[in-house]
């Protein structure tokens, strides 16, 4: 391989995860899907609220509870490049890891989003 082509390989493999972490927060990458609800120093709770087709660029969020309003369907692009769909009923409630990944509301959808701004030691 030429230096050029190390370098560029070397530069992928660090820019990769670098954009990964500089993936806006959900509030922000839709400003218009997501509303605040209540917020402290512990934990955000939004309201997410999209029609179907709706998309919403790459985002994180920290780990996190998913309560949903409407039984529907919602399609997830992983930062891995992984896809994912979801399907989720009315009154469920999911549990997630801290995750980044861009969406798109294959049905209507109606959540509760509680992310969890600090992680609790395991108690003793």
């Amino acid at each position: 391989m030429t230096r050029r082509t190390l370098s560029l390989i070397a530069m992928v493999l660090f820019l990769v995860p670098a954009l990964a972490l500089a993936a806006d927060d959900a509030l922000k990458a839709a400003p218009k899907k997501f509303k605040v609800l209540f917020e402290n120093d512990e934990v955000r709770v939004l309201e997410y609220t999209a029609k179907a087709g709706d998309k919403i660029a790459t985002h994180t969020h920290p780990a996190h509870v998913l309560y949903s309003l409407s039984t529907g369907k919602t399609r997830f692009t992983m930062s891995d490049g992984s896809k994912r769909e979801m399907d989720i009923k009315n009154g469920e409630a999911r549990w997630s890891d801290p995750v980044t990944h861009s969406q798109e509301a294959v049905t209507d959808a109606h959540a509760i989003v509680v992310e969890l701004k600090k992680q609790k030691k395991a108690m003793k």
